[in-house]
Protein backbone atom coordinates (compact mmCIF):
# COMPACT_ATOMS: atom_id res chain seq x y z
CA UNK A 1 0.00 0.00 0.00
CA UNK A 2 1.74 3.63 -1.03
CA UNK A 3 1.89 6.40 1.41
CA UNK A 4 -0.99 8.40 0.04
CA UNK A 5 -3.41 5.70 0.14
CA UNK A 6 -2.28 5.51 3.23
CA UNK A 7 -2.67 9.03 4.43
CA UNK A 8 -6.38 8.60 2.57
CA UNK A 9 -7.15 6.17 4.67
CA UNK A 10 -6.27 7.18 7.77
CA UNK A 11 -8.36 10.84 6.62
CA UNK A 12 -11.29 8.59 6.05
CA UNK A 13 -11.43 6.54 9.18
CA UNK A 14 -10.61 10.04 11.82
CA UNK A 15 -13.65 11.28 9.74
CA UNK A 16 -15.57 8.06 10.49
CA UNK A 17 -14.47 8.07 14.40
CA UNK A 18 -14.59 11.87 15.48
CA UNK A 19 -12.93 11.94 19.05
CA UNK A 20 -14.10 14.31 21.71
CA UNK A 21 -11.83 17.68 21.67
CA UNK A 22 -12.00 17.82 25.27
CA UNK A 23 -10.48 14.15 26.34
CA UNK A 24 -6.23 14.21 26.97
CA UNK A 25 -4.76 12.97 23.70
CA UNK A 26 -3.79 9.15 24.23
CA UNK A 27 0.15 8.10 25.01
CA UNK A 28 2.58 9.50 27.71
CA UNK A 29 2.08 13.26 28.66
CA UNK A 30 4.22 15.88 27.06
CA UNK A 31 7.80 16.39 29.12
CA UNK A 32 7.71 19.36 31.26
CA UNK A 33 3.73 19.27 32.07
CA UNK A 34 2.42 17.81 35.38
CA UNK A 35 1.07 14.37 35.48
CA UNK A 36 -2.91 14.86 35.12
CA UNK A 37 -2.41 18.78 33.42
CA UNK A 38 -5.12 19.99 31.59
CA UNK A 39 -7.88 17.66 32.81
CA UNK A 40 -10.33 18.78 34.28
CA UNK A 41 -11.50 16.99 37.53
CA UNK A 42 -15.10 17.18 39.09
CA UNK A 43 -15.13 18.59 42.97
CA UNK A 44 -15.44 15.65 45.63
CA UNK A 45 -19.35 17.13 46.62
CA UNK A 46 -20.23 16.43 43.30
CA UNK A 47 -20.31 12.67 42.88
CA UNK A 48 -23.90 12.07 42.92
CA UNK A 49 -24.88 15.08 40.10
CA UNK A 50 -23.11 12.37 37.55
CA UNK A 51 -25.49 9.69 38.25
CA UNK A 52 -27.43 7.57 40.18
CA UNK A 53 -25.62 6.79 43.49
CA UNK A 54 -23.22 3.17 43.23
CA UNK A 55 -24.20 0.49 45.47
CA UNK A 56 -21.84 -0.84 47.56
CA UNK A 57 -20.40 -3.77 45.41
CA UNK A 58 -21.50 -7.11 45.97
CA UNK A 59 -25.04 -6.16 47.12
CA UNK A 60 -26.64 -7.69 44.11
CA UNK A 61 -24.44 -10.42 43.58
CA UNK A 62 -25.46 -12.19 46.86
CA UNK A 63 -28.53 -11.05 46.81
CA UNK A 64 -28.99 -13.05 43.38
CA UNK A 65 -27.38 -16.08 45.02
CA UNK A 66 -29.59 -16.03 47.55
CA UNK A 67 -32.57 -16.08 45.21
CA UNK A 68 -30.48 -18.92 43.08
CA UNK A 69 -29.98 -21.42 46.05
CA UNK A 70 -34.06 -20.66 46.83
CA UNK A 71 -35.18 -21.84 43.63
CA UNK A 72 -32.70 -24.34 43.49
CA UNK A 73 -34.46 -25.86 46.29
CA UNK A 74 -38.04 -25.17 45.69
CA UNK A 75 -37.30 -26.72 42.30
CA UNK A 76 -34.68 -30.03 42.90
CA UNK A 77 -34.35 -30.73 46.57
CA UNK A 78 -37.23 -30.63 47.93
CA UNK A 79 -39.53 -32.85 45.29
CA UNK A 80 -36.40 -34.99 45.64
CA UNK A 81 -37.37 -35.21 49.61
CA UNK A 82 -40.42 -35.67 49.29
CA UNK A 83 -40.07 -38.96 46.97
CA UNK A 84 -37.26 -40.38 49.12
CA UNK A 85 -39.99 -39.72 51.91
CA UNK A 86 -42.55 -41.23 50.02
CA UNK A 87 -40.09 -44.29 48.91
CA UNK A 88 -39.20 -44.93 52.42
CA UNK A 89 -42.81 -45.32 53.86
CA UNK A 90 -43.52 -47.65 50.94
CA UNK A 91 -40.72 -49.82 52.40
CA UNK A 92 -41.43 -50.03 55.54
CA UNK A 93 -45.13 -50.98 54.64
CA UNK A 94 -44.21 -53.73 52.78
CA UNK A 95 -45.62 -56.92 54.32
CA UNK A 96 -46.06 -60.62 52.55
CA UNK A 97 -48.29 -61.40 50.19
CA UNK A 98 -47.87 -57.44 48.15
CA UNK A 99 -47.39 -57.83 44.59
CA UNK A 100 -44.09 -55.60 43.74
CA UNK A 101 -42.49 -54.67 40.73
CA UNK A 102 -38.48 -54.04 41.53
CA UNK A 103 -35.99 -51.78 39.56
CA UNK A 104 -35.25 -54.23 37.13
CA UNK A 105 -38.97 -55.11 36.14
CA UNK A 106 -39.69 -58.50 37.75
CA UNK A 107 -43.22 -58.79 39.16
CA UNK A 108 -43.37 -60.89 42.46
CA UNK A 109 -45.14 -61.90 45.46
CA UNK A 110 -43.65 -60.74 48.66
CA UNK A 111 -42.67 -64.65 49.78
CA UNK A 112 -40.52 -63.61 53.35
CA UNK A 113 -39.27 -59.68 54.34
CA UNK A 114 -36.31 -59.34 56.55
CA UNK A 115 -34.30 -56.19 57.41
CA UNK A 116 -32.90 -55.03 53.91
CA UNK A 117 -34.05 -58.08 52.18
CA UNK A 118 -36.69 -59.26 50.61
CA UNK A 119 -37.62 -62.48 48.99
CA UNK A 120 -39.84 -62.81 46.17
CA UNK A 121 -41.73 -65.68 45.11
CA UNK A 122 -41.31 -65.11 40.92
CA UNK A 123 -43.22 -67.85 39.76
CA UNK A 124 -42.57 -70.98 40.53
CA UNK A 125 -38.92 -69.70 41.53
CA UNK A 126 -38.14 -67.89 45.59
CA UNK A 127 -34.99 -64.51 44.88
CA UNK A 128 -34.28 -62.77 47.10
CA UNK A 129 -33.80 -58.88 46.77
CA UNK A 130 -32.58 -56.05 48.64
CA UNK A 131 -35.40 -53.73 50.10
CA UNK A 132 -34.08 -50.65 48.18
CA UNK A 133 -34.55 -52.88 44.98
CA UNK A 134 -38.62 -52.91 45.23
CA UNK A 135 -39.22 -49.83 43.11
CA UNK A 136 -43.23 -50.13 43.47
CA UNK A 137 -46.27 -52.11 45.19
CA UNK A 138 -49.09 -52.85 42.49
CA UNK A 139 -52.57 -52.25 43.73
CA UNK A 140 -54.92 -54.80 42.54
CA UNK A 141 -58.30 -52.87 41.24
CA UNK A 142 -60.77 -55.86 42.72
CA UNK A 143 -58.87 -55.41 46.48
CA UNK A 144 -58.79 -51.67 46.42
CA UNK A 145 -62.83 -51.37 45.89
CA UNK A 146 -63.22 -53.95 48.19
CA UNK A 147 -61.43 -52.25 50.82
Amino acid sequence: MSNAAFLLSSNIMSLALPQDPTAPAPGPAPTGAAPGAGTTQAPAGDAGAAGAPQQPCGTDTFLMMGLFAAMMWLMVLRPESKRRKETQSMLSALKQGDTVVTLGGMHGKVAAIADKTVVLRIDTQMVTFDRSAIARVVVDDAAAKKG
